[in-house]
């Protein structure tokens, strides 16, 4: 009796279209895929290459991809409207790069000429001082390039967003493409980026550029066959073939609303597979797909008979362009450094934090202040509300595609990264304290800290969070590998991880963090065990410790 009520009460909340409150989406993961019987969720927007699905579209485009590359010379350009799968493919095109290659991966690229030098310099572990001049930096970049040219390695640099990037910075990443011997080009350049990319190119003063592009390729939506092929794909990678099934009139509901572009498929889809749970039916059919696409669009499309709506183009018309303005940026689960290096701390300093002032705030609704955010102003206000939290100016950075109950578990101050559907990109905030289990304090541009509801904040969250915090022992920059290891050995049996063998004991860590357990201590299991460890840092419970 108590779980049938439990799916009436849910079923009541979805035809009222409360479906899309917090607290039902942030637990829609374990609403639905037990009872659909999946290892996973098959539509989340994360750009996982596991789900790449390589439609023909797809395919032409990792051929060039790949031809570029074998080449080794000029710039690959990939372009495609948002959603359509470049980031994806990038990180795909990564995965198969071989061993000899050395890959730097640049996902926000709003920077300066030295900050994007200092950002692959960071990402392909090459020493450089915290005031290098740009010339400096350059040098040290090309003698890097000479040495792995040297021993037969291949580099790669990869910029995602390059639409983002500003004409002088282009002009300094097509400097970077003129380090070359007599024979070949010392750097493979790979930009990816929307379809304004394609027009910056286009550009008279970036013409040197636009000609030392050897492939490129644009990507368009899927068609109807494809979006068709596209849902099977993802259920079955998720282990859902045979366990759950869309009818061919929901299929054609869900292109004609999402107009085949697949982060907005996910989106739907992810919202049907919710109502079909809530219904107790484990075939999608065309009305919850519509209802779907009502509650995931944000708009009320008008009802009338299906199929009627399928040969009614006027009537969806609104709504897909509602669509094609969603822009849900994915993440990255790269990390880089901070431009600043981080001073020494002896062993066994734990001096105490500053506690986290006190803030007397009433809750309010979070949704009115998305709307109006900068996305970089929101970003740089954010990172100094943290540094504020800890008191210094001196940390790294490190960006996690990550899920709450792992932030609970970080316990310190962190940048989260916020969409709303009537934004074509997404914003910051900083979330500072978490003071029960249903509220939050965070920051934002041009306010006060405010509390908000912890599952109003969980609707509008990408998983995209930027820890900042502090490398005592400068472990990143001191790069020294035995020293390293022995750090890491202390840590591990300061918490209990005392097993005989050190990569079991690393493994095991890694696991119950949340982390993949590859054995590798990389800058997601030094943040984790910094976080876990002796030194004080400013704690999400409001204390310092």
């Amino acid at each position: 009796m108590g779980a049938g009520r439990a799916v009436l009460g849910d079923r009541l909340l979805f035809c009222r279209g409360l479906l899309s409150a917090g607290a039902a989406v942030s637990e829609r993961s374990e609403m639905y895929e037990a009872f659909y019987g999946l290892s996973e969720k098959p539509f989340g927007l994360t750009p996982n290459p596991k789900f790449l699905f390589l439609s023909s579209r797809h395919n032409e485009a990792m051929a060039h991809l790949d031809f570029g590359h074998r080449e080794r010379g000029g710039f690959i350009v990939i372009s495609g409207e948002v959603g359509t799968g470049k980031t994806t493919l990038a990180r795909y095109f990564l995965s198969r790069l071989d061993e000899r290659t050395r890959s730097a991966v640049v996902l926000y690229p709003a920077l300066t000429a030295p900050e994007l030098l200092r950002c692959i310099l960071t990402d392909l572990r090459i020493p450089h001082e915290k005031d290098a001049t740009l010339k400096d930096l350059v040098d040290a970049l090309h003698s890097f390039l000479l040495e792995t040219r040297r021993r037969d390695q291949s580099v790669v640099l990869l910029i995602d967003e390059s639409q983002d990037l500003p004409p002088d910075v282009l002009e300094q990443v097509r400097l970077i493409s003129n380090l070359e011997t007599d024979q070949d080009k010392l750097i493979q350049i790979v930009l990816i980026g929307q379809s304004e990319l394609l027009d910056m190119l286009e550009r008279r003063d970036l013409r040197q550029l636009a000609q030392r592009v050897t492939s490129r390729y644009h990507l368009t939506a899927l068609d109807r066959g494809e979006t068709d092929q596209y849902i099977r794909h993802r259920l079955a990678v998720a282990g859902g073939a045979g366990k759950v099934a869309f009818t061919h009139s929901a299929i054609i509901a869900i292109h004609r609303f999402s107009k085949g572009i697949p982060r907005v498929i996910n989106l739907i889809c992810d919202r049907a597979l919710l109502a079909g749970y809530v219904k107790g039916h484990r075939t999608i059919t065309a009305s919850m797909s519509i209802m779907a696409a009502k509650e995931a669009l944000g708009s009320r499309p008008r009802r009338r008979r299906w199929p009627r709506v399928a040969a009614a183009p006027l009537l969806v018309a609104g709504i897909v362009a509602l669509a094609l303005t969603l822009w849900f940026r994915p993440p990255t689960d790269s990390e880089t450094v901070s431009r600043t290096s981080q001073p020494a701390v002896r062993d066994g300093d734990s001096t105490a934090m500053p506690a986290a002032t006190p803030v007397a705030i009433e809750t309010a609704p979070l949704e009115p202040r998305l709307v109006a955010l900068s996305r970089e102003d929101s970003f740089q206000d954010a990172a100094r509300r943290v540094r504020s939290a800890w008191d210094d100016d001196d940390l790294v950075a490190t960006t996690m595609r990550t899920h709450l109950a792992q932030v609970k578990r970080m316990d310190m101050p962190v940048i989260i990264e916020l969409f709303h559907p009537a934004r074509r990109d997404t914003c910051f905030v900083a979330l500072l304290r978490l003071d029960s289990p249903d509220t939050a304090v965070i920051a934002a541009v041009g306010d006060d800290p405010q509390r908000v509801m912890l599952s109003e904040l969980d609707r509008y969250w990408t998983r995209l969070a930027v820890f900042l915090w502090k490398d005592h022992d400068r472990l990143l920059t001191n790069q020294n590998r035995a020293r390293l290891d022995s750090w890491t050995r202390n840590a591990l049996k300061h918490l209990g991880y005392d097993d005989e063998d050190f990569v079991t004991a690393i493994k095991r860590f890694q696991q119950n963090a949340d982390l993949v357990p590859d054995g590798a201590v990389g800058r997601k299991t030094l943040l984790a065990l910094y976080s876990h460890g002796r030194y004080a840092h400013p704690r999400l419970s409001g204390d310092a410790s």
